[in-house]
Protein backbone atom coordinates (compact mmCIF):
# COMPACT_ATOMS: atom_id res chain seq x y z
CA UNK A 1 0.00 0.00 0.00
CA UNK A 2 0.97 3.66 -0.76
CA UNK A 3 -0.13 6.04 1.85
CA UNK A 4 0.54 9.97 1.25
CA UNK A 5 -0.55 11.67 4.99
CA UNK A 6 -1.42 15.97 4.46
CA UNK A 7 1.79 16.31 1.63
CA UNK A 8 3.00 19.62 1.17
CA UNK A 9 5.73 21.25 -1.33
CA UNK A 10 6.20 24.34 -2.39
CA UNK A 11 8.62 26.15 -4.73
CA UNK A 12 9.57 29.94 -3.93
CA UNK A 13 6.63 30.62 -1.93
CA UNK A 14 4.71 28.88 -5.09
CA UNK A 15 2.13 26.03 -3.30
CA UNK A 16 2.77 23.26 -5.39
CA UNK A 17 1.01 20.30 -3.42
CA UNK A 18 -1.31 21.66 -0.71
CA UNK A 19 -1.99 18.93 2.25
CA UNK A 20 -2.23 15.68 0.04
CA UNK A 21 -3.65 12.70 1.69
CA UNK A 22 -4.79 9.74 -0.33
CA UNK A 23 -3.97 5.66 -0.53
CA UNK A 24 -2.95 3.15 -2.94
CA UNK A 25 -4.01 -0.55 -2.53
CA UNK A 26 -1.90 -3.32 -3.46
CA UNK A 27 -2.34 -4.66 -6.93
CA UNK A 28 -3.96 -1.04 -8.06
CA UNK A 29 -3.92 0.61 -11.31
CA UNK A 30 -4.21 4.71 -10.01
CA UNK A 31 -4.03 7.35 -12.80
CA UNK A 32 -3.02 10.67 -11.67
CA UNK A 33 -4.78 13.31 -13.87
CA UNK A 34 -5.53 16.79 -14.01
CA UNK A 35 -4.10 19.97 -15.95
CA UNK A 36 -0.46 21.32 -16.22
CA UNK A 37 0.73 22.12 -13.25
CA UNK A 38 -1.45 20.72 -10.57
CA UNK A 39 1.39 18.94 -8.90
CA UNK A 40 0.54 15.31 -10.46
CA UNK A 41 4.14 14.48 -11.42
CA UNK A 42 5.59 16.50 -7.88
CA UNK A 43 3.29 14.00 -6.13
CA UNK A 44 5.06 10.13 -8.55
CA UNK A 45 8.16 11.59 -8.05
CA UNK A 46 7.46 12.41 -3.79
CA UNK A 47 6.91 8.12 -3.77
CA UNK A 48 10.40 7.19 -4.98
CA UNK A 49 11.89 10.37 -3.58
CA UNK A 50 13.22 11.77 -6.97
CA UNK A 51 11.68 15.26 -4.85
CA UNK A 52 11.10 15.11 -0.97
CA UNK A 53 8.22 16.89 1.01
CA UNK A 54 8.39 20.25 3.14
CA UNK A 55 5.99 18.32 5.59
CA UNK A 56 3.34 15.29 5.52
CA UNK A 57 4.77 11.44 5.55
CA UNK A 58 4.61 8.98 2.45
CA UNK A 59 3.81 5.63 3.40
CA UNK A 60 5.15 2.44 1.26
CA UNK A 61 3.64 -0.89 3.13
CA UNK A 62 3.75 0.80 6.15
CA UNK A 63 7.08 2.33 6.14
CA UNK A 64 7.78 5.75 6.33
CA UNK A 65 9.90 6.34 3.13
CA UNK A 66 12.11 8.65 4.88
CA UNK A 67 13.33 5.69 6.90
CA UNK A 68 14.40 3.93 3.72
CA UNK A 69 17.70 4.61 1.98
CA UNK A 70 16.98 6.33 -1.40
CA UNK A 71 19.13 4.13 -3.28
CA UNK A 72 17.41 1.15 -1.94
CA UNK A 73 13.88 2.13 -2.13
CA UNK A 74 14.51 3.33 -5.71
CA UNK A 75 15.74 -0.39 -6.67
CA UNK A 76 12.34 -1.58 -5.28
CA UNK A 77 10.47 0.58 -7.57
CA UNK A 78 10.41 0.60 -11.08
CA UNK A 79 10.24 3.89 -12.88
CA UNK A 80 9.67 4.55 -16.47
CA UNK A 81 9.48 8.57 -18.29
CA UNK A 82 8.67 9.62 -21.65
CA UNK A 83 12.40 10.10 -22.84
CA UNK A 84 12.44 6.33 -21.87
CA UNK A 85 16.40 6.76 -21.40
CA UNK A 86 17.56 3.11 -23.29
CA UNK A 87 21.48 3.03 -23.03
CA UNK A 88 22.48 3.14 -26.55
CA UNK A 89 25.53 1.02 -26.27
CA UNK A 90 23.56 -1.96 -24.49
CA UNK A 91 21.46 -4.30 -26.54
CA UNK A 92 17.55 -4.63 -26.10
CA UNK A 93 18.74 -7.79 -23.48
CA UNK A 94 21.63 -6.02 -21.58
CA UNK A 95 18.83 -2.86 -21.02
CA UNK A 96 16.22 -4.71 -19.75
CA UNK A 97 18.49 -6.68 -17.38
CA UNK A 98 20.35 -3.50 -15.75
CA UNK A 99 18.51 -3.48 -12.29
CA UNK A 100 18.74 -7.31 -12.03
CA UNK A 101 22.58 -7.33 -12.32
CA UNK A 102 22.69 -4.32 -9.96
CA UNK A 103 21.06 -6.76 -7.44
CA UNK A 104 23.30 -9.46 -8.63
CA UNK A 105 20.57 -12.15 -9.78
CA UNK A 106 22.06 -15.42 -11.12
CA UNK A 107 23.12 -14.99 -14.96
CA UNK A 108 20.53 -17.71 -15.87
CA UNK A 109 17.53 -16.22 -13.61
CA UNK A 110 17.95 -12.86 -15.64
CA UNK A 111 18.11 -14.82 -18.82
CA UNK A 112 14.64 -16.18 -18.23
CA UNK A 113 13.21 -13.13 -16.84
CA UNK A 114 14.43 -11.44 -20.31
CA UNK A 115 13.17 -14.03 -22.57
CA UNK A 116 9.68 -14.29 -20.40
CA UNK A 117 8.99 -10.57 -20.67
CA UNK A 118 10.08 -10.05 -24.16
CA UNK A 119 7.66 -13.11 -25.24
CA UNK A 120 4.87 -10.86 -22.90
CA UNK A 121 4.95 -8.03 -25.17
CA UNK A 122 5.35 -9.94 -28.59
CA UNK A 123 8.89 -9.19 -29.36
CA UNK A 124 10.48 -12.60 -29.66
CA UNK A 125 13.62 -13.15 -28.15
CA UNK A 126 15.26 -14.04 -30.54
CA UNK A 127 14.09 -11.30 -33.28
CA UNK A 128 14.67 -8.40 -30.80
CA UNK A 129 17.28 -9.56 -27.80
CA UNK A 130 20.62 -8.41 -29.92
CA UNK A 131 19.26 -5.43 -31.19
CA UNK A 132 20.16 -1.83 -29.84
CA UNK A 133 17.88 1.26 -29.14
CA UNK A 134 18.67 2.74 -32.67
CA UNK A 135 17.04 -0.27 -34.24
CA UNK A 136 13.97 -0.03 -32.78
CA UNK A 137 10.43 1.95 -33.29
CA UNK A 138 9.72 4.66 -30.70
CA UNK A 139 6.78 2.72 -29.94
CA UNK A 140 8.88 -0.55 -29.33
CA UNK A 141 11.84 1.46 -27.27
CA UNK A 142 9.28 2.28 -24.39
CA UNK A 143 7.81 -1.32 -24.32
CA UNK A 144 11.54 -2.16 -23.64
CA UNK A 145 11.22 0.90 -20.94
CA UNK A 146 8.47 -0.73 -19.53
CA UNK A 147 10.33 -3.77 -19.32
CA UNK A 148 12.80 -3.00 -17.83
CA UNK A 149 11.07 -1.46 -14.93
CA UNK A 150 9.75 -4.78 -14.55
CA UNK A 151 12.57 -7.01 -14.83
CA UNK A 152 13.83 -7.09 -11.22
CA UNK A 153 9.53 -7.43 -10.35
CA UNK A 154 9.17 -4.42 -8.14
CA UNK A 155 5.91 -4.25 -6.44
CA UNK A 156 5.25 -0.49 -7.50
CA UNK A 157 5.99 0.79 -10.65
CA UNK A 158 5.64 4.70 -11.38
CA UNK A 159 4.91 5.96 -15.06
CA UNK A 160 5.42 9.43 -15.91
CA UNK A 161 3.10 10.64 -19.50
CA UNK A 162 5.25 7.12 -20.92
CA UNK A 163 3.30 7.38 -24.09
CA UNK A 164 2.79 11.54 -24.73
CA UNK A 165 5.56 11.15 -27.49
CA UNK A 166 4.07 8.43 -29.31
CA UNK A 167 1.48 8.19 -32.74
CA UNK A 168 -1.86 7.31 -31.11
CA UNK A 169 -2.10 3.77 -32.78
CA UNK A 170 1.51 2.92 -31.05
CA UNK A 171 -0.48 4.65 -27.56
CA UNK A 172 -3.43 2.54 -27.59
CA UNK A 173 -1.77 -0.02 -28.34
CA UNK A 174 0.81 0.06 -25.82
CA UNK A 175 -2.04 0.82 -23.30
CA UNK A 176 -3.75 -2.29 -24.16
CA UNK A 177 -0.53 -4.15 -23.40
CA UNK A 178 1.30 -1.96 -19.93
CA UNK A 179 -2.84 -3.07 -18.58
CA UNK A 180 -2.45 -6.82 -19.29
CA UNK A 181 0.91 -6.81 -18.11
CA UNK A 182 -0.15 -4.81 -14.76
CA UNK A 183 -3.08 -7.49 -14.29
CA UNK A 184 -0.69 -10.54 -15.49
CA UNK A 185 2.19 -9.58 -13.13
CA UNK A 186 -0.32 -7.99 -10.02
CA UNK A 187 1.76 -5.00 -9.37
CA UNK A 188 0.73 -1.25 -8.19
CA UNK A 189 1.08 0.57 -11.36
CA UNK A 190 0.65 4.63 -10.57
CA UNK A 191 0.50 6.43 -13.83
CA UNK A 192 0.43 10.15 -14.75
CA UNK A 193 -1.28 11.59 -17.88
CA UNK A 194 -3.09 14.85 -18.71
CA UNK A 195 -5.30 12.86 -21.17
CA UNK A 196 -8.66 11.68 -19.57
CA UNK A 197 -9.16 8.98 -21.85
CA UNK A 198 -6.17 7.48 -21.35
CA UNK A 199 -6.87 7.49 -17.85
CA UNK A 200 -10.37 6.04 -18.21
CA UNK A 201 -9.16 3.16 -20.37
CA UNK A 202 -6.48 2.19 -17.74
CA UNK A 203 -7.92 3.06 -14.34
CA UNK A 204 -8.85 1.05 -11.36
CA UNK A 205 -8.60 4.09 -9.73
CA UNK A 206 -8.70 8.12 -10.90
CA UNK A 207 -7.07 10.61 -8.70
CA UNK A 208 -8.20 14.23 -10.84
CA UNK A 209 -6.06 16.73 -8.97
CA UNK A 210 -6.33 20.48 -9.81
CA UNK A 211 -3.72 23.45 -7.92
CA UNK A 212 -2.00 21.01 -5.68
CA UNK A 213 -4.74 19.34 -4.11
CA UNK A 214 -7.43 16.39 -5.05
CA UNK A 215 -10.82 17.03 -6.41
CA UNK A 216 -12.11 13.79 -6.74
CA UNK A 217 -10.98 10.35 -6.11
CA UNK A 218 -13.00 7.63 -7.78
CA UNK A 219 -13.84 4.75 -9.90
CA UNK A 220 -14.00 5.67 -13.81
CA UNK A 221 -17.29 4.39 -13.62
CA UNK A 222 -18.12 6.17 -10.66
CA UNK A 223 -15.98 9.34 -12.06
CA UNK A 224 -17.72 9.32 -15.56
CA UNK A 225 -21.48 9.06 -13.68
CA UNK A 226 -20.86 11.73 -10.83
CA UNK A 227 -18.08 14.67 -12.14
CA UNK A 228 -17.59 16.46 -9.44
CA UNK A 229 -16.84 19.66 -10.90
CA UNK A 230 -16.83 21.50 -14.55
CA UNK A 231 -13.41 21.48 -14.95
CA UNK A 232 -13.73 16.96 -14.37
CA UNK A 233 -16.22 17.09 -17.03
CA UNK A 234 -14.32 19.36 -19.42
CA UNK A 235 -12.06 17.18 -19.02
CA UNK A 236 -14.16 13.96 -20.37
CA UNK A 237 -15.15 16.33 -22.70
CA UNK A 238 -18.72 15.70 -21.66
CA UNK A 239 -20.96 17.00 -24.96
CA UNK A 240 -24.53 18.52 -23.08
CA UNK A 241 -26.75 17.21 -25.61
CA UNK A 242 -30.37 19.15 -26.19
CA UNK A 243 -33.22 19.14 -28.48
CA UNK A 244 -31.87 22.34 -30.44
CA UNK A 245 -28.18 21.32 -30.74
CA UNK A 246 -26.82 20.82 -34.49
CA UNK A 247 -26.78 17.54 -35.59
CA UNK A 248 -22.98 15.87 -35.08
CA UNK A 249 -20.33 16.07 -37.84
CA UNK A 250 -17.24 13.89 -38.91
CA UNK A 251 -15.33 16.84 -38.08
CA UNK A 252 -16.32 16.48 -34.45
CA UNK A 253 -14.95 12.82 -34.26
CA UNK A 254 -12.72 12.37 -36.71
CA UNK A 255 -8.66 11.92 -35.40
CA UNK A 256 -6.31 14.03 -37.85
CA UNK A 257 -2.92 12.43 -36.07
CA UNK A 258 -2.42 10.95 -39.65
CA UNK A 259 0.65 9.78 -41.26
CA UNK A 260 1.15 10.42 -44.94
CA UNK A 261 3.35 10.18 -47.94
CA UNK A 262 3.37 11.27 -51.66
CA UNK A 263 2.65 8.61 -54.57
CA UNK A 264 6.07 9.28 -55.16
CA UNK A 265 7.60 7.88 -52.72
CA UNK A 266 9.35 4.12 -53.13
CA UNK A 267 8.69 0.72 -51.79
CA UNK A 268 11.14 0.76 -49.23
CA UNK A 269 10.68 4.39 -47.95
CA UNK A 270 6.98 3.33 -47.54
CA UNK A 271 7.63 0.31 -45.31
CA UNK A 272 10.53 1.97 -43.09
CA UNK A 273 7.94 4.66 -42.09
CA UNK A 274 5.48 2.09 -41.22
CA UNK A 275 7.90 -0.01 -39.46
CA UNK A 276 9.08 3.37 -37.37
CA UNK A 277 6.13 4.76 -36.45
CA UNK A 278 4.43 1.17 -35.87
CA UNK A 279 1.35 1.22 -38.13
CA UNK A 280 0.21 -1.00 -41.24
CA UNK A 281 -1.08 1.62 -44.08
CA UNK A 282 -0.40 5.11 -45.01
CA UNK A 283 -2.60 7.85 -47.13
CA UNK A 284 -1.40 8.73 -50.04
CA UNK A 285 -1.54 12.10 -51.59
CA UNK A 286 -0.60 13.33 -55.14
CA UNK A 287 1.87 16.23 -56.11
CA UNK A 288 -0.78 18.60 -55.45
CA UNK A 289 -1.38 17.06 -51.93
CA UNK A 290 -5.03 15.81 -52.54
CA UNK A 291 -5.95 12.56 -51.85
CA UNK A 292 -5.10 9.30 -54.26
CA UNK A 293 -5.92 6.53 -51.91
CA UNK A 294 -4.09 4.43 -49.57
CA UNK A 295 -1.04 1.88 -49.08
CA UNK A 296 -0.92 -1.29 -46.96
CA UNK A 297 2.24 -3.05 -45.94
CA UNK A 298 0.07 -6.47 -47.16
CA UNK A 299 -0.44 -5.42 -50.14
CA UNK A 300 3.13 -3.79 -50.17
CA UNK A 301 4.65 -7.68 -49.34
CA UNK A 302 2.55 -9.77 -51.38
CA UNK A 303 4.21 -9.19 -54.01
CA UNK A 304 7.88 -10.25 -53.66
CA UNK A 305 10.39 -8.89 -51.53
CA UNK A 306 10.86 -5.86 -49.39
CA UNK A 307 12.04 -2.91 -51.57
CA UNK A 308 12.24 -5.00 -54.74
CA UNK A 309 9.28 -6.32 -56.59
CA UNK A 310 8.81 -7.30 -60.33
CA UNK A 311 6.92 -5.57 -62.78
CA UNK A 312 4.56 -8.34 -64.33
CA UNK A 313 5.43 -6.78 -68.01
CA UNK A 314 9.22 -7.37 -68.02
CA UNK A 315 9.81 -9.14 -65.02
CA UNK A 316 12.53 -6.03 -64.10
CA UNK A 317 12.38 -4.82 -60.41
CA UNK A 318 11.02 -1.66 -59.95
CA UNK A 319 10.83 0.55 -56.52
CA UNK A 320 8.09 2.66 -57.00
CA UNK A 321 4.96 2.25 -54.68
CA UNK A 322 2.26 4.29 -56.76
CA UNK A 323 1.19 0.30 -58.81
CA UNK A 324 0.35 -0.84 -54.88
CA UNK A 325 -1.93 2.75 -54.24
CA UNK A 326 -5.88 1.31 -53.24
CA UNK A 327 -8.60 3.52 -53.74
CA UNK A 328 -11.18 1.40 -52.16
CA UNK A 329 -11.25 2.57 -48.87
CA UNK A 330 -14.33 4.99 -48.33
CA UNK A 331 -14.07 9.08 -47.96
CA UNK A 332 -16.39 11.55 -46.74
CA UNK A 333 -16.36 15.22 -46.70
CA UNK A 334 -15.92 17.44 -43.13
CA UNK A 335 -19.77 18.08 -43.33
CA UNK A 336 -21.15 14.80 -43.20
CA UNK A 337 -23.43 13.87 -41.07
CA UNK A 338 -21.68 11.30 -38.47
CA UNK A 339 -24.20 8.70 -37.88
CA UNK A 340 -24.22 8.21 -41.78
CA UNK A 341 -20.28 8.64 -41.67
CA UNK A 342 -20.14 5.87 -39.00
CA UNK A 343 -22.69 3.61 -40.67
CA UNK A 344 -20.64 3.73 -43.85
CA UNK A 345 -17.74 1.96 -42.07
CA UNK A 346 -19.48 -0.47 -40.01
CA UNK A 347 -21.26 -1.55 -43.18
CA UNK A 348 -17.40 -1.69 -44.90
CA UNK A 349 -14.73 -3.95 -44.87
CA UNK A 350 -12.14 -0.83 -44.10
CA UNK A 351 -10.66 -0.13 -40.77
CA UNK A 352 -11.35 3.74 -41.47
CA UNK A 353 -12.59 6.27 -43.46
CA UNK A 354 -10.49 9.01 -44.58
CA UNK A 355 -11.84 12.73 -44.50
CA UNK A 356 -11.81 15.39 -47.10
CA UNK A 357 -11.81 18.80 -47.25
CA UNK A 358 -13.76 20.73 -49.93
CA UNK A 359 -10.22 21.12 -52.14
CA UNK A 360 -10.06 17.20 -51.80
CA UNK A 361 -7.18 17.59 -49.47
CA UNK A 362 -7.16 14.60 -46.44
CA UNK A 363 -8.38 16.40 -43.10
CA UNK A 364 -8.60 13.11 -41.13
CA UNK A 365 -9.31 9.27 -40.57
CA UNK A 366 -12.77 7.88 -38.76
CA UNK A 367 -11.87 4.73 -36.83
CA UNK A 368 -13.45 2.41 -35.24
CA UNK A 369 -12.50 4.11 -31.88
CA UNK A 370 -14.09 7.81 -32.91
CA UNK A 371 -17.38 5.08 -32.97
CA UNK A 372 -16.64 3.73 -29.63
CA UNK A 373 -16.01 7.30 -28.65
CA UNK A 374 -19.38 9.14 -29.61
CA UNK A 375 -21.36 6.05 -28.23
CA UNK A 376 -19.26 6.70 -24.82
CA UNK A 377 -20.33 10.58 -25.63
CA UNK A 378 -23.92 9.60 -26.30
CA UNK A 379 -23.64 7.28 -22.79
CA UNK A 380 -22.56 10.05 -20.92
CA UNK A 381 -25.05 12.81 -21.87
CA UNK A 382 -28.25 10.39 -20.63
Amino acid sequence: MIRFEHVNKSYRNVTILNDLSFEINPGEFTVLVGPSGCGKTTTLKMINRLIEPDSGDIYVNDRNIRDTDRIELRRSIGYVIQQIGLFPNMTVAQNIAVVPKLLKYPKAAIDETVHTLLDMVNMPYDAFASKYPHQLSGGQQQRIGVLRALAASPPIILMDEPFGALDPMTRASLQDEVKNLQQQLNKTFVFVTHDMDEALDLADKIIFMDKGGIVQIDSPEDMLENPATNLIRSFMKKRLAGPDQPPSLVRDFMRTDIHKVSRNRGVRECIELMAHVDIDSLIVTNLDKTYAGTISIKDLKADGKTGVINTPEDGRPYRSSEPFIKTETPNVRLNYDAKACFDVLLESDSRYIVVLTPEDRVAGIVTNTSVAKALADAFWNN
